[in-house]
């Protein structure tokens, strides 16, 4: 049993707690043990809700005679991702560099300082004939060359660390101005990868990639999109088509709602079934802005069905939303979510189960239960299928539960905040308003230490020294500005505070992330307790949007409300930044790529009278995709100004549907 997991919050080490490897934390004394005993790491990074974590960990962890081949010729290193993303991003990248699949568990093996040489993700107990190096002699391999060969990888993992740095700034070797016109570009790029028999910007395995239908969004209000309806109708197909498809298939759990983390094959119908909460917030985002667009009662459905999943099974805004649920129930992967016809049977009745069940597609795992989901059928409407997805529920709920993962991280409980905004404004909810306040509100007191450090997370019954990062800052101002901008609908004058806390929050992130040599912000703090190998910086989206990339919308966004230069000349510098990264993989810099677009078509600043004569939030959500910033107006009329670099009042009217019919055109 390893005495440095037991008393861990994480539910990710506890798992691990009792196992026969010894397990130490990322730490100082970690190193220095390393080094004093002449071993190479073996650092191990997973999270709780990760199927193939679990895989290997009952596999690998847990055998007597691996755990003793691992105590013997390494320090075992165990790692969190969601309480050390600095670790994950780092030893992703440094994993990608030897031609290794990357993806978690993440398992890389580094010199007694933790510099890493080699590495992968998960390895079988034994031969299972797919190519991948059983586990056992993976570790055997390693410890004889380190034994035999030191020298070579103390050289591999040097230039590990020179390539790890080098991409902290490959493309500022000169100076290159942002070109808008790499917009257009790009769009054309995201529509070449867009899959139009599925939907989708990749084949399988499928991710959601809810940033990349944010970009599309972003450019259908650009002029130069709106002067060619070839190229619109062509986004236009490629929001749309993408989106239904993950109203319709088995990446969205039709029963209690949520969607899944992504797909193993082309047609969305087999997924993983961990739930991430960041990837829902992104997902309810995206969904609530494309519902502006086309109001599609498929996407109203899964606005609803997220929020209420949300509600019941992940938190509330009072007290914050949990990171994940596990992919697994009782160790079987989608035993909570798969049936089988007799299972439907009970629920439906015989008829109906065996229409219902036979024309689900099979699952890959459990050859006798199927995934509920939506089918393209002439006989069975989409409405019927949804009445009998509407009876299973009642059953779900006797069902053993998916663990739930109660780490609170500030980073994606903002990225909810956000999300409620959106959803609020696309479905005309004050309801869901206020539960951004409250949720950003909640923040605000939880996540400070008693010196006032802002924290990365926390768990309901213990607040760790687990000190924020650049993206956590990043998200929280975000969450913060959006709160802002549509704050007067509660009838409410005094909401400048939230823009004097965004201010400071972003002086703040300057001071502590700014790389004051070369363009572009650090993930971490100078300061970080334990040493790292290089210190990062993140351009490029994963999972959730780059902090560099978030700071481009902060800083445009401060600088369209303040009007100060200062916000200006930070948004001049993070640009230059992605001149080059865009004609390389822009696809890489989807949110990037949003935050460009939107300063470009500027910030709309509507001033509203409060004898308007509709509720102001009704108003405000007929509004086009796009920013916006709403204040009283004093007067009688409905004030239109667009913050752009120009500023200029450009409408003004009484009538609430002529200002409506101005903003659409």
């Amino acid at each position: 049993m390893s005495s440095f997991l037991v008393g861990q919050p994480s539910p990710y080490l506890i798992q691990h707690a009792n196992q026969p490897v010894n397990w130490h934390n990322w730490s100082e004394e970690a190193l220095k043990k390393a080094q004093a005993d002449d071993k190479p790491i073996i650092l191990s990074i997973g999270y709780a809700a990760c199927h193939w974590c679990q895989e290997m960990s009952r596999d690998c962890f847990e055998d007597e005679y691996i755990a003793g081949l691992m105590n013997r010729h390494f320090v075992c290193i165990l790692v969190d991702r969601e309480e050390k993303p600095e670790l994950d991003h780092l030893y992703m990248e440094a994993v990608r560099m030897f031609d290794q699949s990357a993806g978690w568990p993440l398992n890389a093996f580094c010199l007694p300082d933790g510099r890493p040489f080699w590495g992968g993700t998960y390895f079988p107990k034994e031969d299972s004939g797919s190519g991948i190096a059983p586990w056992s002699q993976v570790l055997i391999r390693i410890s004889e060359h380190y034994r035999r060969a030191k020298h070579e990888l103390v050289e591999n993992a040097e230039n590990v660390v020179a390539n790890l740095t080098h991409s902290n700034h490959p493309d500022f070797s000169q100076e290159i101005s942002w070109d808008n016109n790499s917009l257009g570009t790009a769009l054309d790029k995201f529509c070449d990868l867009h899959d139009d028999l599925n939907g989708g910007f990749t084949p399988s395995p499928k991710f959601t990639s809810p940033m990349k239908i944010d970009f599309l969004l972003a450019m259908r209000e650009t002029k130069h999109l709106r002067n060619q309806p070839e190229k619109l109708h062509r986004a236009d197909h490629c929001i749309n088509k993408s989106l239904k498809q993950l109203t319709l298939g088995g990446i969205y759990d039709h029963v209690s709602g949520g969607f899944f983390r992504y797909c193993t094959d082309d047609k969305w119908e087999q997924p993983h079934y961990e739930k991430m909460l960041s990837d829902n917030a992104l997902l309810l985002s995206t969904f609530s802005k494309a519902y502006k667009l086309n109001n599609d009662k498929n996407y109203h459905r899964v606005i609803n069905g997220t929020i209420n999943w949300l509600n019941e099974q992940m938190g509330n805004p009072e007290k914050g939303y949990s990171s994940s649920t596990s992919a697994e129930s009782g160790g079987i992967e989608g035993a909570a979510y798969e049936w089988t016809e007799t299972e439907i049977e009970a629920a439906l009745g015989k008829q109906d189960a065996q229409l219902f069940f036979k024309n689900l597609p099979a699952s890959s795992r459990h050859n006798q239960k199927k995934l509920p989901q939506l089918f393209d059928s002439k006989t069975i409407s989409i409405e019927q299928q949804i009445q009998w997805i509407s009876f299973l529920k009642k059953e779900r709920k006797t069902r053993p539960k998916s663990s739930v993962d109660n780490k609170r991280l500030i980073a994606h409980n903002s990225l909810v905040v956000s999300a409620f905004v959106q959803a609020s404004l696309a479905l005309n909810e004050i309801s869901l308003l206020q539960d951004a306040i409250k949720l950003e509100k909640w923040i605000s007191s939880e996540f400070q230490d008693d010196k006032g450090n802002l924290l990365s997370y926390t768990y309901p019954s213990n607040k760790p020294n687990a000190y924020a990062n650049l993206d956590d800052y990043c998200f929280w101002i975000i969450a913060i500005l959006d709160i802002f901008s549509v704050h007067p609908v509660f009838g409410l004058d005094d909401s400048y505070h939230y823009l004097k806390k965004a201010i400071q929050l972003t002086e703040h992130l300057m001071e502590k992330f700014k790389d004051l040599r070369m363009y572009g912000y650090f993930f971490t703090e100078e300061s970080y307790s334990a040493p790292l190998p290089c210190r990062k910086k993140i351009w490029y989206d994963n999972a959730t949007p780059s902090g560099n990339s978030m700071l481009l919308k902060v800083f445009s966004t401060l600088h369209h409300l303040t009007r100060e230069r200062k916000w200006a000349t930070q948004l001049h510098e993070s640009l230059n930044g992605y001149s080059l990264q865009v004609k390389k993989i822009p696809e890489g810099i989807s949110y990037a790529l949003s935050s460009i677009c939107e300063h470009a078509n500027g910030i709309l600043s509507i001033k509203i009278p409060k004898s308007l004569s509709i509720p102001p939030i009704k108003f405000i959500s007929k509004f086009p995709i796009r920013p916006i910033f709403v204040r009283w107006n004093h007067d009688k009329e409905v004030n239109i100004q667009i913050l752009n670099n120009d500023g200029v009042l450009v409408f003004s009217t009484k009538n609430p549907n002529e200002a409506l019919a101005f903003l659409r055109e």
